[in-house]
């Protein structure tokens, strides 16, 4: 069964939400506000803003790119019925990978970038707490070679989507519908949730 970490992740930061007090300050705590620091896009508190910026913008238009094409018989609907639900989001695959027909790797996780979000997960996977994230990556993964790395490329309907842990989601920025981040093997995967196509891909984030 295919499940967003955001579900967990959305309950988990609504629990956070109000400042504690100091000598009640939790590891979650000071990963969600590291978290935000490192991501924002305010030059004057991350010297990484513009990277950030130039990430959420590009994002950002891939959503309303999706937003624009969802329409017609490509426009989800509320249903049960199968048919109908593979029919509509086969019609928005196509729609999606005709624009992006010549989408390469890198358009959004662009040079400037990359070095960027291996800075931002490498704490949390070193160490022991590494350790145990990295052997949650392993347990959840799907099996090698099964996934394709290629922008367009549509993720394999049978796999399971592998969960990302908490403590990598909270140190990466925050995504618009319908993008999600997954990890794969030792790769950071840009996947659409509704049409279950690779937007982009980083490769080697996650240390052996």
């Amino acid at each position: 069964m295919r499940v967003s970490p955001w579900l967990a992740i959305a309950a988990f930061s609504s629990a956070c939400a109000a400042p504690a007090a100091t000598e009640n300050t939790t590891k979650t705590d000071v990963a969600l506000e590291q978290g935000k620091q490192n991501t924002s896009t305010d030059p004057s508190v991350n010297p990484d803003a513009a990277a950030m910026a130039d990430f959420k913008q590009r994002v950002d238009a891939y959503a309303e790119m999706h937003k624009t094409l969802a329409m017609g018989e490509a426009k989800p609907q509320e249903t049960a019925d199968p048919a109908k639900i593979s029919a509509t989001k086969a019609a928005l695959a196509g729609r999606m990978q005709a624009t992006r027909v010549n989408a390469r790797q890198g358009d959004i996780f662009t040079p400037a970038v990359r070095p960027v979000f291996r800075r931002l997960l490498a704490p949390a996977l070193k160490g022991e707490d590494g350790g145990d994230t990295k052997d949650v990556l392993k347990d959840d993964a799907p099996p090698t070679g099964a996934v394709p790395f290629k922008v367009n490329a549509q993720y394999p309907e049978k796999l399971s989507l592998p969960t990302v842990p908490a403590n990598l989601l909270l140190a990466l920025p925050a995504l618009p519908a319908p993008l999600e981040y997954r990890i794969v093997g030792h790769h950071l995967l840009l996947l659409d949730t509704t049409t279950d196509l690779v937007v982009d891909y980083l490769l080697n984030v996650v240390p052996a």
